[in-house]
């Protein structure tokens, strides 16, 4: 009796155990985000883990999952414009001529799975800004007003806003800028407007020079 007692007690624990796992498994077919940032040739811009990113493209890895889901598809539907690169085509375009193979769905995967990826370190910028410069951009950040969207150091943005904090300079100058003369355009950004007009070359590039040496801390 004690004996079929404790098969009885067996089967059933490996059968709760066999239901659990199944449970905790992902579905079959279910969306890999990695796979899918790599299948849709995310990679061949941002690099891998969305973290090498190539020319002026933005390093994806880290950054806030609704501000990229909205991002991708205001570049989808064609609410998100740019300015010419070198060949004279909008920078988005590449990346709008492949939306139509990445559904809504997948997006959404795609841009939770590079939100809880590792941020890289700043690149290292040269020649490198010394602190005076540094500071001075810090000041520039405060008192621009882009710390109210964006957090301090660029690392407590409002949530559907991007970090700041550590990404590419050339790409925060070329962003600043186009919002600034209103390249660069959408519903969210006309409040950004009258503190990027403000804005003179100078206090973009030193702003860009402070935010891109910010290291973004592990979450």
């Amino acid at each position: 009796m004690l004996r079929n007692a404790t098969g009885l007690v067996a089967a059933l624990l490996i059968s709760f155990g066999a239901a659990h796992a199944q449970t905790a498994a992902p579905a079959a077919g279910s969306p890999d985000g990695k796979a899918l940032f790599a299948s849709k040739t995310c990679v061949a811009c941002h690099g891998r883990g969305g973290a090498k990113a190539i020319q002026m493209y933005p390093d994806l890895a880290g950054q806030e999952a609704k501000y990229m889901l909205e991002q991708m598809n205001d570049i989808a539907e064609g609410k998100r414009l740019s300015g010419p690169d070198a060949r004279g085509y909008p920078r988005t375009q590449g990346m709008k001529d492949v939306m139509h193979l990445v559904t809504v769905e997948e997006r959404k995967v795609i841009a939770d799975y590079l939100s809880k990826e590792p941020a890289p370190k700043p690149r290292k910028l040269d020649p490198a800004p010394d602190e005076a410069r540094l500071a001075q951009g810090k000041e520039a950040y405060v008192k621009g007003g882009c710390v109210t969207c964006h957090g301090a150091e660029g690392l407590k943005p409002l949530v559907g806003h991007p970090y700041l904090g550590g990404m590419k300079r050339d790409y925060l100058v070329l962003q600043m800028t186009e919002i600034r003369d209103g390249v660069r355009q959408s519903a969210k950004l006309k409040t950004m407007l009258p503190f990027a007009k403000k804005l003179d070359e100078a206090k973009i590039a030193v702003i860009a020079d402070y935010l891109s040496q910010v290291e973004r801390p592990a979450k």
